[in-house]
């Protein structure tokens, strides 16, 4: 990375100018230091709020234009709040970074708040915090928080209490954004493929007419010593499983303690991402992981210390296997820290951390939008070099420094231990799926998936093997990194009869092969600081690993082993009998997948490989044997239906001999094919089916019909009419109606799952019980209205940019232009196809996405819905 250059304004904005060449696209971030940590008892989430508001427009960028000025460019834009900032940010093609410069100072001085619109808001966060309050975990890291910070507002939740969120007005909030959103109270960030130097006038001449502003008020609350234990228990129904949360007090971020912290975290649970709030890393060779997960105690298991501006706490967190004793679990968790304080980490283990956190601080700067984060969150809490310099600080830290920071921090009486302890009757009420006509007619969506060149047949070199397996590389200097994304077809649908056969055999893949024990496996990989994940969906199983450019070779042997030579121990499959079980009973207590699944079984018929979930169902699970993973691993897993897709820092040359060699030992077997699949009729009208659920406080509806698949002829035009209907800008006209001037839900978008089958076409939206039948109405209205009027001539312009322009934003990362090549490869689209892409684009014509948006019925369509009880 090259030197960053800091620059102070005259009206005291930092800036931070970062260059980075790998990639023609750059972002800009401005960063607040203002969060929940400045709010106060009956103000509580005003923070947030105001963040929401600053999307609502300025005199110079109207409401709606904000959003439509970005897509047309082809970027993309957001914010978030934590307890010590609120971060505004775009990332789009670097030609245009001076718009989102121009914006945000625009904003920075000249937001509208009108009182109408924080009306349709309040709900809208209210939404927002209701589907939170969904998940056990939530509520107790809230109820943690409050307990273990006495007078220090880190105890105050981000989003804020209900009752203040209802009582707050429009002047509260006029007055916190006045107060906070000055130049001298923020920090401008800039990654890019920019000259650092040419960069500063731009943002001097954008931020100019912004005046410093009075000094914000200080935080002098400061969170007396702890002198004993403190405990939270919390009961209620609505979980399915105990959750153990513990919080011990540490320094802030700016404290020389820091690093040896962050190791004893990664001794715990692996060592995370640089990134605030990217929790990339971990490990299964970990402390925790070893003693709560493979001892049969816990389903996961993990440790976690965001660097904060005040003193914090340090987490540890366990999800109870079901039935396990919740005494010993946090007997054993509790054992595992205190030996931290007792028990210097061998040589070999250290090393492994630091490893680990070699890695991920290579991989926390592929790409411009990463960099910039880790750069202004670490701005905000210590300083600008922070960051750069935290890498080093952990590779001086000793054993010794480990033994002493648990010593001081890791005690009895400075910890707060919190348990969710799910009441009885917590079991999901039976579903109210009758098939029935209807009695009415009335965390952001995905973007559309595209990318741009440097994919092309010049830039990629692609290989099929004698034994099928197809290798696709394609080499990005000075990144540091590999990325391999890959897909075995051997998901879901091959499950039959026994729903969840695929998600175990993944699951069983890390878990001993030919050569390696698991835990020898696990400490192989741990010690690269890679990240291996296989994971079993609907049609395929996706593989994607990460790893350093300097160990390439290895990661890339281990991966082969994995694929090929699993061995599936008994002991093993019992351990992952027990995590997959507690996983389906954690989801059947989940709103969003209880109303997925309920969709399903209302939309696709018996034997489709869309009816069922990929999790599987618990009698299924608790019934498969050895043979039965160790016989689809054979049939299923054969190289003819598999693809690598390998990009990074190291020779194309180099990897298809690495590939040829570890791969050539993988059999075919021949005469792969996609599994019976029967047709999916038209709903016979409207049919709804509920779900209704104790202990929540939020509905998740799934409203929908058939869709396409990716090789669809009419693909495209349903593709863009998914766009404009509900993902565009702030999720489309589903967005702008339920959202924006309903303000009924935090989330109502449209999603389209086009594979290599046809999956659903839906619109998922959460909200009020109160809400529900007017949120549907609306949605169907929309609906409606986009099929008989079809895309306004402003809107298909705005769409036709947006997918052509974001097409390099798409490719900003290794992992992400490692995805796209994998999926042109499983669709057959072609190496040329970024090439013809925006062809492709401006021929689809207005009368055919009219055709295409007829495909969802006006009034046959399936409806489900998940969520409490109505009064």
């Amino acid at each position: 990375m090259s030197t960053m250059r800091i620059e102070t304004l005259d009206n005291g904005l930092v800036v931070l100018l970062q260059e980075q060449h790998t990639v023609p696209v750059a972002t800009f971030w401005v960063w607040y230091r203002v969060g929940s940590r400045n709010e106060i008892p009956g103000l509580t989430g005003i923070s947030h709020w105001v963040e929401h508001m600053l999307f609502k427009g300025t005199p110079t960028h109207p409401k709606g234009m904000l959003t439509r000025h970005i897509d047309r460019l082809g970027g993309r834009w957001n914010a978030f709040t934590w307890k010590d900032y609120t971060a505004y940010h775009e990332v789009l093609p670097a030609e245009h970074l001076g718009v989102a410069i121009r914006l945000e100072a625009d904003r920075m001085a000249n937001t509208i708040m009108e009182s109408s619109e924080v009306e349709s808001e309040r709900t809208v966060i209210i939404s927002e915090r209701e589907g939170s309050e969904n998940y056990p975990s939530y509520l107790l890291r809230e109820e943690v928080d409050s307990a273990a910070h006495k007078v220090h507002p880190y105890r105050i939740p981000v989003i804020g209490w209900k009752d203040d969120l209802r009582a707050m007005a429009r002047d509260d909030l006029y007055q916190h954004y006045r107060t906070f959103y000055h130049p001298n109270n923020a920090v401008a960030v800039a990654v890019g493929p920019f000259d650092a130097n040419s960069m500063v006038e731009p943002i001097r001449q954008a931020f100019a007419d912004v005046p410093a502003g009075p000094i914000p008020p200080k935080v002098r609350l400061r969170e007396p010593q702890q002198e004993g234990e403190r405990r939270v228990v919390l009961r209620r129904s609505g979980g399915a499983t105990a959750y153990l949360h513990v919080a011990f007090h540490v320094p802030a971020a700016s404290h020389p303690d820091l690093a040896a912290l962050l190791v004893a975290d990664g001794l715990l649970s692996g060592f995370k991402s640089f990134v605030p709030f990217d929790q990339g890393g971990g490990g299964r060779s970990s402390r925790l992981y070893r003693a709560l997960v493979d001892g049969g105690l816990a389903s996961d298991a993990s440790s976690v210390l965001t660097p904060s501006t005040d003193p914090t706490v340090f987490r540890v967190m366990a999800t109870a296997r079901a039935g396990v004793d919740t005494a010993a679990l946090e007997r054993r968790t509790l054992d595992e820290v205190v030996r931290l304080a007792h028990e210097a980490a061998g040589t070999l283990e250290l090393e492994k951390v630091k490893k680990q956190a070699k890695a991920q601080f290579v991989f926390s700067r592929d790409g411009v939008f990463r960099t910039a984060m880790g750069l202004g969150a670490f701005t905000i809490v210590d300083g600008p070099e922070a960051f750069a310099s935290l890498l080093t600080r952990i590779d001086l830290v000793s054993s010794d420094d480990v033994l002493r920071v648990a010593g001081t921090y890791f005690t009895e009486k400075n910890r707060t231990v919190g348990w969710y302890l799910p009441e009885m009757g917590a079991a999901t009420a039976a579903a109210q799926a009758a098939l029935r006509p209807e009695a009415f007619f009335v965390s952001r969506p995905a973007r559309a998936q595209v990318q741009a060149p440097p994919i092309t047949p010049q830039t990629v070199a692609r290989t099929e093997m004698r034994n099928g397996l197809v290798a696709l590389v394609k080499e990005t200097r000075g990144t540091g990194l590999i990325a391999v994304h890959g897909y075995i077809k051997a998901g879901a649908m091959y499950d039959g009869e026994r729903s969840g056969l695929a998600r175990y055999v993944a699951a069983m893949l890390q878990r001993g092969t030919g050569r390696y024990a698991s835990h020898e496996l696990a400490e192989r990989l741990d010690g690269l600081g890679a990240s291996l994940a296989i994971r079993a969906d609907t049609e395929v199983v996706g593989v994607s690993l990460r790893a350093l450019a300097e160990d390439a070779a290895e990661a890339l042997r281990l991966l082969s082993e994995v694929l090929i030579r699993p061995t599936f121990p008994p002991e093993e499959i019992e351990r992952a009998r027990g995590e997959l079980l507690t996983s389906i009973r954690i989801g059947m207590q989940d709103t969003r997948l209880m109303a997925e699944r309920t969709f399903r079984r209302l939309l696709f018929p018996e034997l489709h490989p869309h009816r069922q979930m990929p999790d599987g169902e618990e009698a299924v699970i608790a019934s498969l044997a050895r043979a039965d993973l160790a016989a689809f691993h054979r049939d299923r897993y054969r190289p003819e239906a598999a693809l690598l897709a390998v990009v990074g820092d190291t020779r194309p040359g180099d990897v298809l001999a690495t590939v040829e060699e570890l791969f050539s030992p993988w059999s075919r077997h021949d005469g792969w094919a996609v599994p019976p699949v029967p047709p999916v009729p038209r709903p016979a009208g409207a049919l709804r089916g509920e779900h209704r659920m104790e202990g929540k406080t939020q509905s998740d509806i799934v409203l929908g019909a058939p869709g396409v698949a990716r090789t669809d002829p009419s693909y495209y035009e349903t593709m863009m009419a998914n766009l404009i209907l509900g993902q565009l800008g702030m999720m489309g006209r589903l967005g702008d109606r339920v959202r924006e001037r309903q303000g009924m839900a935090y989330y109502a978008f449209s999603d389209l799952r086009a594979g290599l089958l046809a999956g659903p076409w839906v619109v998922r939206a959460g909200v009020n019980p109160a809400n529900e039948s007017a949120a549907i109405e609306g949605i169907l209205a929309e609906i409606r209205r986009f099929q008989d009027g079809g895309p306004e001539d402003a809107e298909l312009a705005d769409a036709r940019d947006f997918l052509i322009g974001s097409q390099a934003v798409r490719l900003e990362t290794n992992p992400g232009i490692a995805q796209m090549l994998a999926d042109i490869e499983l669709f057959g689209l072609g190496l040329d196809y970024l090439v013809r892409y925006p062809g492709l684009i401006r021929g689809i014509a207005r009368d055919a996405i009219m055709q295409a948006a007829g495909r969802f019925p006006r009034d046959s369509y399936c409806l489900a819905i998940a969520g409490p009880h109505r009064a």
